[in-house]
């Protein structure tokens, strides 16, 4: 009995530890617990207040742009008082809308504007052409070249006063035209060497027909004004060309026909372009067809009704 007494106060130790671990364990996961049910209900509580107060919205973006005091009729000069500056949010900015006095002041309004909107470039215009003859609105060392063009009657309607345009030209070279008035059978020869020529780029029109004024810009005067006509039709525009060009396009139109080509407002590059014949087209559209694989140049056939047309293609430039 002694001896069992003994080996219980040798194992007492270890029975102690082993019970003292399992209480440590019982009050950690206890502590766990209580801890976790604290997070999800500040969790919950959280979600709660943000379906209540919802998030504010960022403060929105501000930009001053000019508005119209009052109304803005149209041909009237605008002054300093018919303007106002607003701080307008940005999404609500209209495209091409005025954001410096400079811009405004002295040009003319090409369309009513109302009290409170905003006064966009697209519908301002300089007064300079108001009233003024054509050799008061030529540049200086410029000279004013009436023209016929040979799309005249699709362009009078489109190209405006104070536009820029690129004048192209059908001319003949001397040869081909020698060969048509000796009646030569040839006419291959001759129909093919026509080309269309670039003549000028970049060059500002000053009238289409009389009109010297953007008039699909402007409302109907009740009475004709000079310079200002109502009429939609034109068979003559009017350049602004140096004296040299001056010289050169009036040569062209007795030995050609032209055509204008309508450029961006905003391009006022010249490019280097080369005139449009037979080569020139077919070397654009087969730029790696023009020289077969056994050295010979092709032939494109044209037919004219009931006459056939046969166009060598020059070898392509290596």
């Amino acid at each position: 009995m002694q001896i069992k007494t003994q080996e219980l106060q040798k194992r007492l130790p270890l029975i102690i530890a082993v019970a003292c671990g399992i209480l440590a364990i019982l009050l950690l996961n206890a502590y766990l617990k209580k801890k976790e049910e604290q997070i999800f209900a500040r969790m919950k509580q959280a979600q709660q207040q943000q379906s209540v107060q919802p998030i504010a919205p960022p403060p929105q973006q501000m930009k001053p742009v000019l508005v119209a005091q009052k109304d803005i009729p149209v041909q009237v000069p605008i002054t300093p008082g018919d303007i106002a500056i607003k701080e307008v949010p940005l999404d609500y900015i209209q495209p091409g809308a005025a954001n410096s006095i400079d811009q405004v002041i002295g040009q003319i309004a090409s369309s009513p504007i109302a009290a409170g909107e905003q006064i966009l470039q697209t519908k301002l215009m300089p007064p300079g052409n108001i009233g003024k003859t054509l050799s008061q609105i030529t540049p200086q060392g410029k000279r004013a070249v009436t023209v016929i063009v040979d799309n005249i009657a699709y362009i009078s309607n489109l190209i405006q006063p104070g536009d820029h345009i690129d004048v192209f030209a059908f001319l003949t070279p001397p040869s081909a035209m020698a060969s048509l008035a000796a009646g030569s059978p040839k006419t291959t020869e001759v129909s093919s060497s026509t080309s269309l020529v670039p003549l000028f780029q970049n060059v500002e029109v000053l009238a289409v027909g009389d009109v010297f004024v953007p008039t699909n810009r402007l409302e109907a005067p009740k009475e004709p004004t000079r310079g200002l006509s109502t009429g939609n039709t034109a068979s003559t525009v009017t350049l602004a060309l140096n004296p040299q060009e001056a010289v050169l396009i009036s040569f062209v139109q007795d030995n050609g026909r032209l055509r204008l080509i309508l450029r961006s407002s905003e391009d006022v590059t010249k490019e280097a372009i080369k005139p449009a014949d037979w080569d020139t087209l077919f070397q654009y559209l087969y730029p790696d067809k023009v020289v077969d694989t056994e050295g010979n140049v092709p032939k494109v056939e044209i037919y004219h009704g009931l006459r056939k047309e046969i166009v060598p293609l020059s070898e392509k430039e290596k």
